[in-house]
């Protein structure tokens, strides 16, 4: 009898440190961030600017959204530059989270979304340095704006202004 209810109170212990232990998803005005994350992923293109703003606001926390994020860059491209201004913003409010993405664009064939990584890893800064093999290789570039861009960013990731 004693035995039956020490095992029952190990296992409702048990059951109760994994239901502790769950990140509970972020919500933001009512909605959680994977909702979020579907309307960036989809069509509409008011839909996708409201999620870029809300992903912005949540912030750090919105990390999940990164990839999301990016391929929202690569597929809009310069096509709509109010949507990729949101997305860098919401690229920066993520730290140091965003490098590994930007390194991979950096080897985008668009000149214009390798000049964009290396703005942003130089906004990122110091938390960038795992980018400096990346952007020293961007010094090369067939682009002089991706040669300077991926010079200034080196230089504030070295902690120069």
């Amino acid at each position: 009898m004693i035995l039956n209810r020490c095992l029952v109170l190990l296992v409702c212990a048990a059951l109760l440190s994994i239901g502790c232990n769950r990140k509970q998803e972020v919500i933001y005005q009512g909605k959680p961030l994977s909702a979020w994350i579907k309307m960036l992923e989809g069509a509409n293109p008011g839909e996708k600017f409201a999620a870029i703003k809300a992903i912005a606001e949540i912030g750090p926390k919105a990390a999940p959204a990164i990839p999301a994020l990016v391929e929202t860059i690569r597929v809009t491209r310069n096509r709509d530059k109010k949507m990729l201004l949101a997305c860098n913003y919401a690229l920066l409010g993520m730290g140091k989270e965003i490098v590994p993405y930007m390194i991979s664009l950096l080897k985008d064939d668009d000149w214009e979304m390798r000049r964009g990584a290396a703005w942003i890893l130089g906004k990122v800064g110091p938390d960038a340095k795992d980018a400096v093999p990346a952007l020293t290789e961007a010094l090369n570039d067939t682009n002089a704006a991706v040669r300077m861009k991926a010079a200034e960013a080196l230089k504030k990731i070295a902690g120069g202004q």
